[in-house]
């Protein structure tokens, strides 16, 4: 069944300060996401821990929604965002299995499998703003969130020595299900990302729109 609008060209969603509850759903119920960064034309994933802070939670330092994670100084990461801050996110709650000649069976084949088509329902592109906090009192708000929403095995990589805190504002989201349906949102005022053209390489063809 589909899980959004039944058209396979992008459509847009409604425009407004909140994310799609589609995507917020996502952003509650994922373990990871991953994170794009760049430096000039050398791009560069990783893949992250987060905490999605619903609109108003974050007060007194963001009024909007926001996606906290952490990340140590020194890395390729932490360096992209410090001389460009567009990040782009990938988070999905898709399911995915590698048929292996061990692949379980019996009980616990049925029991990997219940549910499937329920737990794979969207993926989405996220684009927007990254910041590094530097406010001690900030950071410690955040990490405090940060540490709540995520097991105890993940402090190593948020209470560590030299850890910085990252906050994203998230401007613009392209949603896909599993019926390639997609659905493009934008916050108002926000900066849209490039268009792209009607054919692209190799004679693909592509539809204009907010990616």
């Amino acid at each position: 069944m589909p899980i959004l609008a039944d058209a396979h060209e992008p459509v847009d969603a409604d425009e407004g300060w909140s994310l799609p509850a589609e995507v917020i759903s996502c952003l509650k119920s994922a373990r990871f996401l991953q994170l794009g960064t760049s430096y000039r034309d050398y791009p560069h994933v990783s893949l992250m821990n987060y905490t999605y802070i619903p609109k108003g939670d974050a007060l007194p330092y963001e009024e909007d929604a926001v996606i906290v994670m952490t990340a140590e100084r020194q890395t390729k990461k932490f360096f992209n965002i410090t001389v460009n801050s567009r990040v782009s996110i990938l988070v999905h709650d898709w399911v995915s299995k590698q048929t292996t000649n061990n692949a379980p069976q019996g009980l616990t084949q049925f029991l990997l499998s219940m549910n499937q088509a329920e737990l794979s329902s969207i993926s989405a592109t996220l684009n927007g703003r990254a910041r590094i906090v530097d406010d001690e009192e900030e950071e410690r708000f955040f990490k405090e969130k940060h540490l709540a929403s995520n097991p105890a095995d993940a402090r190593l990589f948020i209470d560590a020595e030299n850890v910085a805190v990252i906050v994203v504002k998230v401007s613009s989201a392209r949603i896909a299900d599993g019926d390639n349906n997609i659905v493009n949102w934008k916050d108002p005022g926000a900066e849209s990302t490039p268009q792209l053209n009607n054919a692209g390489p190799n004679g693909a063809s592509h539809t204009n729109g907010t990616l």
